[in-house]
Formats: C-alpha cells, structure tokens, sequence
C-alpha cells in the first residue's frame, strides 16, 4: 500500500438516528447500508470499477476512499445518484421505522493509504462535514429526502457549474463548519429551503 500522500475522492455516509429504537434496528440500518452500497458498487461504470476502492464501516458510518483515475465530478454526481437510486429501492418497501436515510459528505484532498488504515486530510474533512450540525439540520428539515449532501469547498470549486455533469450551483448553499479551524461546505439545500447560495460573507447560511 501507499504510505505517502495522493490526491483521492472521500465519501464519508452516516445513517440518520440509529439508535431510535432497539438494537435491532440499528442493526437492521447497518445491514441495509451495506446492501445499498454492494448494490451500487455493482452499477459502477466498468472504467471507474477497480480493486482500488477503500470501503470500511465505522460503527454508523462508512467512509469510501474512491482513487484518483476516478473523476472527482463523477462521485459528486453520477456516485452520489448511484445511491440515491439504490436507497429509494430499498425504501420503497420499508416503513417508517425501518427506513434507510443517510448523510453524504464528499471531499477531494491528500488520502495516505497504509496495510491496516487510512487518513489524511480529505479523510478528516470529509469527517468533519458529515457530522457537522448544519447537516444535521438540513436532514431535519428535511423529512422526506432518504439523503442530503455536502461537498468541500475544493471539490465544489472543481465541479460546480452549468454543464449536464456538474454540481447546479442554484440548488447549494454556502455554510461554515467547525472543523479544526473554520472550514467552509456546501449544501444540498431543498428546492422550497431557499437554495441560492450566499458564496460571500463569513457567517452560517441560513438551516
């Protein structure tokens, strides 16, 4: 494995209130992830689908560690649809309690890869924005989304724009997430949340 440093995608998935309820659902959420993402993995372009990808559950997490011949704009987009796609199937025959919904943080940075782990900054970051409270929040107000998304700044700059595979900058928001220091994200707003970002300023966009 690589002990230096290399430009890779990070998504950092966390699961929305595991542990209302019993045991058993928390189980049943983790179970259901893990056949979510086994069936995204399935649909992954050929060219994109390599031994390279890093998946590792934490608890009610799970980070993907995806390489750099991977296009950072294709996990923003065709990835992160990949899963939309698979979590609406397997909702679809779940109830309230049994429903999937899950937190999506993609950043694009330095990922050091070694024999037992991984880290780095993209890894950190990509940490920090999942479990941030702004996401949180949004999920919240968001009662009938099975997912919400935040990017980096870095990754928005890179894939944000007008063209059929980008980020549409109309439907994402600036926020400032603590983030060992003051780290600035992007929002995956609702169509009805007032979803124009606020690209200047220094203070948290509005939940």
């Amino acid at each position: 494995m690589r002990t230096v440093p290399l430009a890779a995608t990070v998504v950092r998935i966390g699961i929305v209130a595991p542990s209302r309820g019993r045991t058993a659902r928390s189980v049943h959420l983790a179970v259901t992830l893990d056949a979510v993402l086994d069936e995204v993995f399935e649909r992954v372009p050929v060219p994109y689908r390599t031994p390279s990808w890093y998946r590792r559950p934490e608890g009610d997490n799970t980070t993907l560690v995806i390489p750099p011949t991977v296009p950072p704009r294709w996990v923003a987009t065709g990835l992160v649809e990949l899963v939309a796609e698979a979590l609406g199937r397997r909702n679809r025959h779940l109830n309230e309690f049994g429903r999937l919904r899950l937190r999506l943080a993609v950043a694009h940075g330095d990922v050091v890869l070694r024999p037992s782990c991984f880290g780095g900054a993209a890894v950190a970051l990509s940490s920090w924005l999942c479990d941030s409270d702004e996401l949180k929040a949004a999920m919240t107000a968001a009662p009938a989304e099975d997912q919400v998304l935040i990017v980096s700044d870095r990754l928005y700059d890179e894939v944000a724009g007008e063209g059929e595979h980008d980020l549409d900058p109309a439907v994402f928001r600036r926020v400032v997430v603590p983030a060992g220091g003051r780290e600035i994200g992007w929002l995956h707003a609702r169509p009805d949340a007032g979803t124009r970002n606020i690209g200047a300023g220094d203070g948290l966009a509005p939940s």
